[in-house]
């Protein structure tokens, strides 16, 4: 059937219906045929730009996957060559990494490691090797252990903890057997030089009194021969002799009171009550001609656990020592407050007796370190040993024209027991 527009378009044209409706067609055609031609060159021209982006995007991918592998092995390199055992558990708590310092610390190549727990990582003696998190290791630094490891070899091995962002964990193994062996040494070496000191300060000390003590045997004997027995000189050559032998004594006691492995039993000490009774004694049954000394500020109510003797021993030494240190027209104090962290009570004992000389302040606290003409050299390490012993500590500090000495000591959370 023709439409009207076809009959239209024959008649002007003088074509048949069917000629007009196959041009039409055909212009329709060759329409269609320059779209899809157009539309196919756009999409040649886009798959190109495609192309050359993914080429593009190619390079650069190739070129971080080559510079992910060089710094992958640039960590392994750097892994490897560590003097510090390196092991990686995963979140499992299994060994997913281990580094040649580790393999030779813990006595086992990686491949006999990979894969264990770390609780099933032994040694002979069924010492774990490892840490976790039922040793507390999480999160902790610088746990020590004395150790048989895997390959039978006693190690002494320093531990470090981290945790890893995907719930794993890092632990970082220190070999200090040497160290600790060096240290042994040090400390041998150390205790027999202390021992030298020591004796030759005994001697010394000890040669003193019993010189004087010869002395005056030596003239008693011969007023005896010579039938020169005046009472009163006999007498005072005995008590020479006797006073020799009781500084002789009282060194040997202060020796044996600072080598004695002694300790404490607490009991509810008032510092302020203590401090009161030490200053009280020694100003009043003191040397006349020496400073007296006097306590500062009101003292805190501050009660500590303690043994009473051996604190006033403490503070006896160093009131004493101020003391001394002052002269006769020297000033003395003695004031006691709590430390800013609250968990300490301090004593201070402060003198204007010039100073510590250089040369002691390094062994100020070593046995018959002493500035003293007379003294042993003794008190005050006893005094730092009776503070140790408390959990304390003595220090000391230079104050215009003095020295100011400090005891510290521990107190709980209340100032009492």
């Amino acid at each position: 059937m023709t439409t009207k527009t076809e009959q239209a378009t024959a008649t002007a044209t003088g074509a048949t219906p069917d000629l007009a409706r196959l041009e039409e067609s055909f212009r329709l055609f060759t329409e269609t045929t320059r779209g899809l031609e157009s539309a196919y060159n756009a999409l040649n021209r886009r798959a190109a730009r495609i192309d050359v982006e993914l080429k593009r995007s190619n390079d650069e991918l190739r070129d971080k996957i080559q510079e992910l592998e060089a710094l992958s092995d640039n960590r392994m390199s750097i892994l490897q060559a560590l003097p510090s055992g390196v092991v990686v558990l995963d979140a499992g708590g299994f060994v997913s990494c281990v580094n040649p310092a580790a393999e030779r610390i813990l006595g086992r190549r990686a491949l006999e490691l990979l894969g264990r727990s770390a609780r099933a990582v032994v040694g002979p003696t069924g010492d774990r090797l490892l840490v976790d998190e039922e040793d507390g290791g999480a999160g902790r630094r610088g746990i020590e252990r004395e150790l048989v490891t895997m390959d039978g070899s006693r190690r002494h091995v320093s531990y470090t903890i981290a945790a890893l962002p995907d719930g794993g964990q890092l632990q970082v193994l220190n070999d200090l057997t040497v160290v600790t062996r060096l240290r042994e040494q040090i400390g041998r070496l150390d205790t027999l030089a202390a021992l030298g000191e020591m004796a030759a300060g005994v001697a010394h000390e000890i040669r003193n009194p019993l010189n004087g003590i010869d002395g005056f045997a030596g003239l008693l004997e011969r007023a005896l021969e010579r039938a020169e027995a005046d009472p009163a000189t006999l007498a005072r050559y005995a008590e020479k002799i006797r006073r020799g032998v009781r500084e002789v004594n009282d060194i040997i006691t202060n020796l044996l009171t600072f080598a004695a492995q002694e300790s404490i039993n607490p009991a509810p000490v008032p510092l302020a009550d203590l401090i009161e009774e030490v200053v009280e004694e020694l100003a009043k049954f003191g040397p006349r001609d020496a400073a007296r000394p006097r306590i500062t500020g009101n003292l805190p109510a501050l009660t500590i656990p303690g043994d009473p003797v051996k604190l006033k021993i403490v503070l006896t030494n160093l009131v004493r020592n101020a003391i001394e240190a002052a002269g006769p027209e020297g000033r003395v104090e003695v004031a006691l407050e709590r430390a800013a962290d609250r968990k300490r009570a301090l004593v201070r004992i402060e003198d204007d007796g010039g100073g510590l000389p250089e040369e002691v302040r390094s062994r100020l606290f070593r046995p018959f370190t002493t500035t003293k003409a007379s003294g042993t050299g003794l008190g005050l390490a006893i005094a730092n040993k009776f503070a140790a012993l408390h959990g304390g500590e003595i220090t000391f500090k230079d104050i215009p024209g003095g020295t100011a000495f400090t005891v510290a000591l521990p107190v709980n959370d209340e100032g009492r027991i």
